[in-house]
């Protein structure tokens, strides 16, 4: 019983490990500056990163297991106006990067044996073809491993809109002085 459960979480782990996952946030703080620190603070305490930083919004790479405390955190620093998931699932685009290496690897030993029996003249151009093979295998390796790496890491992104404070209603009134009502002093004046 424990090896077949052992075996279903590996096989979970390996679909889970090629999900690529995004969050989106639009929280209401009225410090954002302070908001954003302690969120990128708590984020690379979780092994993650900001990736982008401006006035209104920042964006992160999280570890997908530190996500859900992640949000218990954003939830206790401001308001969450809005949440947002989306996710892709790039089993399909792995599988393929997978026979794609193994058939050109496949290739690539048939290409070394015959090196070894191919005459001469014909040996730069299957040099060439080993070249260009190894070439091909290392940029799938590169796709590969940047899916497996996009899965592991979620993008988050957290947009912050500034809570509005309330004001207390002017209250109209005109001045006997003509000059002041036309220059709209009043209201200055009761700012102050």
């Amino acid at each position: 019983m424990k090896k077949w459960i052992a075996v279903c979480l590996l096989i979970a782990a390996q679909v889970y490990a090629q999900v690529e996952q995004r969050f989106d946030f639009r929280i209401k703080t009225a410090n954002t500056d302070s908001v954003f620190q302690k969120i990128i603070e708590t984020a690379e305490s979780k092994g993650g990163y900001f990736t982008n930083f401006t006035e209104h919004s920042i964006s992160l790479r999280l570890p997908v297991e530190a996500l859900q405390e992640f949000q218990s955190v954003v939830g206790n620093l401001a308001t969450i106006e809005e949440k947002g998931f989306e996710s892709t699932d790039k089993s399909t685009e792995f599988e393929r990067l997978k026979l794609q290496i193994q058939s050109r690897k496949k290739l690539l030993g048939t290409y070394i044996d015959l090196v070894k029996t191919a005459p001469f003249a014909e040996l730069q151009s299957v040099e060439r073809e080993m070249v260009n093979l190894n070439a091909q295998i290392e940029n799938l390796q590169g796709r590969l491993q940047a899916i497996e790496k996009r899965a592991a890491l979620a993008s988050v992104a957290i947009y912050s809109q500034p809570m509005v404070p309330t004001y207390r209603p002017i209250k109209q009134t005109t001045s006997p002085f003509v000059w002041i009502n036309s220059t709209n002093l009043n209201s200055l004046r009761e700012d102050f």
